[in-house]
């Protein structure tokens, strides 16, 4: 069998291995055919596409570019339809007589004989009624002949091309146009060439209501134009893009777009007016998820700003915002905004994330639920009067200083009225004060002692909290006390009564704590569960 010499542009696999052939000629001072790849794990390679000071193709990692020879070992993929049949349909084994099945259960131990499973696989096989295609890493590079992909499976709503030699949009468009009813496609880690003429996705993409794009390296424009023919499109992923800064200008087919959820996560956009402006051509869009980027300031926007007083909920996770005015300036850009996350951020975490929840609910009057848990009227209600009692802390000043420093002051004040500086001080710091209830935290081991105690001289940490405080909060509380990331961990409580028994605490219970009996000098007992992975 004669070695394939592949074009440039060719996507490869080699090993497991993607990557683009970017160069195919000789090297200086060797013999022979080399392949020049830009491997999409940029780890992979050993250098830019140079060699002894000589620049045969260019890559956009450093490191992320080698030369292989021409090999029969190198994969070039399959048709659609190849990976569809490989993945969906089992051999027929083209005989009646009777089959060994070994029951999966029995390690082998169980053999029955069988009749006719020909039969059973052709039921099983019927790729018309497929609606859900997962075809991640399966090695496919183009469509089939026109009429064979839409006679085959006509019905797939959903698609999962992740990880594939599929080297361009028009690649894309020769499958996805022949799935009229396809709403959701998934192209992660996938390196596709814009298209050289844009007739082809012109009717390819009508139906589609959701894409993912992570890690695919596509940039905000050439995202947009694509997404400019996808007229139903309401949810775009758009993460792990190395992603500095997008775009402002607005293409005129943005005017009536329809997405509502923006996904950003893991970039490194740092430009918070920049991004608002950005995505501001999104009318409708109502969710933004930008956690694990490198946004430090929130300004307050200014006559010239894109505010988006549609956003509802807002991921900011694992940024690197460490300042309050930051947290003022949300509630300008996102009027109405519902749901913030802000866990991992330096405002929320070390001895100044202490008070954080209380004091940033108190900050966005709009406000129902923070880092997933919700907001109770109790809670906003205390969050604001211990707000309010750190601003009287800081001492006396101006009323035009005091609005300038803290945003929501004089709305807070028509709601709770204004606090004397001299005499009404102590009674805010002594409500709030006498309002805190201790917590003692023990680690449960078993076996426990019979009457629940939890046979330990002394807590192992001592929670100063609120009455109102829910249970999923004092959970991500304990959580943060003790270290441990709520993603990866379950936190089981149970809480030990006045006369010895424990009562687990129900994982799923958003109510007050108070209502569930905690009160000063409760012993609660918890245990660390890791996730299942």
């Amino acid at each position: 069998m004669a070695t394939v010499i592949p074009s440039v542009g060719t996507r490869i696999s080699l090993n497991e291995h993607i990557g683009t052939i970017r160069y195919v000629g000789p090297v200086d001072n060797t013999q022979g055919l080399w392949l020049g790849v830009e491997w999409d794990d940029p780890t992979r390679g050993k250098h830019d596409g140079s060699k002894d000071g000589k620049q045969y193709f260019s890559c956009r990692f450093k490191t992320s570019g080698s030369f292989i020879r021409p090999s029969q070992h190198i994969h070039y993929g399959v048709s659609f339809l190849e990976a569809l049949s490989a993945k969906y349909i089992e051999t027929l084994h083209g005989s009646d007589r009777q089959e060994i099945v070994t029951l999966g259960s029995s390690q082998g131990a169980i053999q029955v004989e069988a009749v006719d499973l020909d039969k059973i696989r052709g039921k099983f096989a019927r790729l018309d009624r497929l609606r859900e295609v997962s075809l991640d890493g399966a090695k496919v590079v183009r469509g089939n002949p026109p009429g064979e992909i839409l006679k085959t499976c006509p019905n797939v709503r959903g698609l999962d091309l992740s990880r594939n030699l599929l080297p361009s949009w028009e690649a894309v468009a020769q499958i996805t146009k022949e799935l009229p009813f396809l709403e959701r496609l998934s192209l992660n880690f996938n390196r596709l060439q814009m298209p050289s003429a844009y007739e082809p996705l012109a009717t390819s993409f009508s139906k589609l209501s959701e894409i993912l794009l992570n890690d695919t390296l596509i940039n905000w424009t050439d995202m947009q134009c694509i997404t400019s023919f996808m007229p139903q499109l309401r949810v775009i992923e758009m993460g792990y893009n190395q992603l500095t800064r997008l775009c402002g200008d607005k293409p005129p087919t943005l005017e009536e777009s329809s997405v509502v959820v923006l996904n950003l996560d893991t970039n490194l956009l740092s430009d918070w007016a920049h991004i608002c402006t950005s995505l501001s051509v999104y009318k409708s869009l109502q969710r933004i998820v930008l956690t694990c980027n490198n946004i430090e300031n929130i300004p307050f926007p200014d006559s010239s700003s894109k505010c988006l007083p549609g956003i509802k909920y807002l991921s900011l996770s694992q940024n690197r915002i460490c300042a309050w005015e930051a947290i003022d300036a949300l509630s300008c850009w996102f009027p109405c905004l519902q749901t913030l996350m802000m866990g991992g951020n330096p405002l929320m975490n070390g001895a100044s994330g202490k008070q954080s929840r209380p004091l940033l609910i108190a900050r966005i009057p709009s406000l129902v639920a923070l880092d997933g848990a919700a907001i109770s009227s109790r809670e906003r209600t205390d969050s604001e009067l211990f707000y309010m009692s750190t601003v009287v802390q800081e001492g006396a000043v101006s009323d035009d200083v005091r609005k300038r420093a803290h945003y929501h002051w004089a709305d807070l004040c028509r709601k709770h009225g204004v606090p004397d500086e001299a005499q009404k001080q102590p009674k805010i710091q002594n409500k709030l004060s006498s309002q805190l209830i201790d917590i003692e935290l023990y680690r449960y081991t078993a076996p426990m002692e019979r009457n629940g105690d939890p046979g330990q001289s002394s807590p192992e940490a001592v929670l100063r909290v609120l009455p109102s405080m829910t249970l999923r909060v004092l959970r991500l509380k304990i959580c943060k006390v003790l270290k441990c990331d709520p993603r990866r961990v379950d936190i089981a409580l149970w809480l030990r009564m006045s006369h010895g028994p424990l009562v687990k605490l129900d994982a799923a219970d958003s109510r007050d704590i108070d209502w569930l009996g905690i009160e000063n000098g409760s012993q609660i007992l918890y245990q660390v569960q890791e996730h299942v992975q």
